[in-house]
């Protein structure tokens, strides 16, 4: 609550007031505290502005002010009630998301440590570290929901584009030694099959804004999960069906099945339409008749000053999991060089090995099972076969060269296919903008710290990922605001910018106030950045706020 300074001359000598306006119900009423006749006024103002305080500590408010903002054009707090019908668990939720997608601290610590230190101290009811996760399980059964209401109320009160939708799926590690519902050992990066993991699918548009998300267990298979998050577009997701003409669902050939592509084609009576990627190994059939000279330039990045990547691409209709679509064969000059120079050093570090083992001792059988498992881990099984020469003591390399050759022709190409008319280099941008739900997930593994999850029960494990989409939400409707206004930011340095403000907290004792002590809360001068925030938020920043508290006085 804001505060200001009024001066008065009832009687041609000037008094000092504090005075501060708020809207109840829609009326407007004014709050006052007297701070004496000049002299002694604006001896208090200059302490209020200066003087250590009576138990004087910092505290973290920017943050939290920021995205509260945003929660409240959300109406977060009120979707939360509708869930719970408890006001003071909805608002102890919204303060706890917010601080978690702050703060990379675990819910205890936040609750015991960082609560403390933050202006949020005063405005959430939690006696117990308990409660934190009841409120969680309150919730947990309409995360899908809330998810939902929040997506509603951002498109009607926000810019939110909605051309496109970008899904995919990935892994979250979890700190279990043991599987459960939704915890499953899988494979990690590093092709362990021994990883404890949940897998989440998210889906975000070209703002990075997540419009869905949803998790399931370690386990669960690309296509299981996409096939999940289709049937819940067309049942659920009504708000995209009515404000969208076109809706463009870009699919990973990961995701890619015959019984994906029909329920897709299914699904365009409903204005739905995909872009996916063809699967690698049926590139060949499409790139083989096509001269790379009648194809036109479609996309170029530059990489470096002097360096750029340019893709080449052209049209064809042709027959993908039973029915003619257009099919966009596309050629990157530069990945087809990557990929050669990659087979050619594959090929000879298989030649030296044999080499190297011809001139050492040891049994045929021996070298032969050697140079196989290295032929294997290069992936060259078809080009290569080991042969033993029992009249020389050595083992012989035959190369199919043929095998190489056919490899090296389709280097360099991929290809997009889609129902839907649209241009070359409609498709491959399109289609590029995929990345940003890589990134997504890359922000939710690192700025947003959704990992390590250490909750012990399954649905605390899916209520605290989903907790941190939420705030995930919240930043990216925040970035897209600021750069409606001229400003553009990362999350991790949006964050950070948005986190520096602070305040010093305090209490202020004078004869005026008799038995009570004025509490103080004065902000510390913010940065030139972070003032530009709050001024694009229209979120105003008093001097100080202030509060008359009875004097503690001692039992004795």
């Amino acid at each position: 609550m804001a505060w200001n300074i009024t001066w008065r001359k009832p009687h041609k000598k000037k008094y000092g007031y504090l005075k501060k306006s708020y809207r109840i119900n829609g009326k407007v009423l004014t709050r006052e505290i007297y701070i004496g006749p000049d002299e002694v006024a604006t001896k208090i103002l200059t302490d209020l502005a200066t003087r250590e305080l009576i138990d004087e500590t910092d505290i973290t408010y920017s943050g939290e002010t920021i995205l509260e903002k945003i929660t409240n054009t959300l109406n977060f707090e009120d979707i939360l009630i509708e869930y719970t019908g408890d006001e003071q668990a909805s608002r102890a939720l919204k303060n706890v998301i917010i601080l978690m997608t702050l703060f990379k601290e675990s819910k205890r610590r936040l609750f015991l440590k960082r609560l403390d230190k933050s202006i949020f101290k005063n405005s959430t009811d939690i006696k117990y570290l308990e409660e934190v996760y009841e409120l969680m399980d309150l919730v947990y059964n309409r995360l899908g929901d809330i998810m939902y209401d929040l997506l509603k109320n951002a498109i009607k009160q926000h810019k939110i584009s909605l051309e496109y939708l970008m899904v995919d799926a990935t892994r979250f590690k979890v700190y279990k030694d043991c599987e459960t519902g939704l915890i499953r050992f899988g494979y990690s990066a590093q092709k362990r099959r021994d990883i404890p993991q949940v897998n989440l699918v998210l889906g975000v548009n070209e703002q990075q804004i997540p419009f869905f998300v949803s998790a399931h267990p370690g386990n669960t298979s690309d296509v299981a999960m996409f096939s999940n998050f289709l049937k819940t577009m067309r049942s659920k997701y009504q708000i995209l069906n009515d404000s969208v003409d076109h809706k463009i669902i870009i699919m990973d050939q990961g995701n890619v099945n015959e019984e994906t592509i029909r329920y897709l084609r299914w699904l365009i009576r409903y204005d739905f339409h995909f872009l996916s990627m063809v699967r690698s190994s049926s590139v060949g059939r499409f790139a083989k008749n096509l001269d790379k000279s009648e194809m036109e330039l479609i996309y170029t990045r530059e990489i470096t000053k002097n360096k750029e990547t340019r893709i080449y691409g052209k049209i064809i209709e042709a027959e993908v999991y039973g029915r003619v679509s257009h099919v966009l064969v596309c050629y990157n000059q530069d990945v087809e060089r990557t990929k050669n120079n990659s087979l050619d050093r594959r090929v000879e570090i298989v030649k030296q090995k044999v080499s190297s083992l011809n001139k050492k001792g040891g049994s045929l059988d021996g070298k032969c099972d050697t140079v196989n498992s290295l032929i294997a881990k290069h992936s060259l099984k078809r080009a290569m076969e080991v042969i033993k020469n029992e009249v020389d003591g050595v083992i012989e390399l035959v190369v199919d060269k043929e095998d190489l050759d056919s490899r090296r022709k389709k280097f360099g190409f991929f290809a997009l296919f889609t129902h839907c008319d649209m241009t070359p280099a409609e498709m491959i941008k399109v289609y590029k903008s995929r990345d940003l739900v890589e990134k997504g997930f890359q922000e939710l593994n690192t700025d947003f710290s959704v990992c390590p999850i250490r909750h012990s029960e399954d649905r605390r494990i899916e209520t605290h990922t989903i907790f941190t989409v939420y705030g995930y939400f919240f930043v990216s409707i925040l970035r897209a605001i600021l750069k409606s206004g001229g400003l553009e930011y990362s999350f991790r340095k949006l964050l950070y910018t948005i986190k520096s403000g602070r305040s010093v907290v305090g209490y202020y004792e004078h004869e005026l106030f008799k038995e009570k002590r004025l509490y103080v809360n004065r902000p510390i001068k913010m940065s030139d950045e972070l003032a530009e925030i709050f001024r694009i938020l229209k979120i105003g920043v008093s001097r100080y706020n202030v509060k008359l508290e009875p004097y503690p006085y001692n039992a004795e």
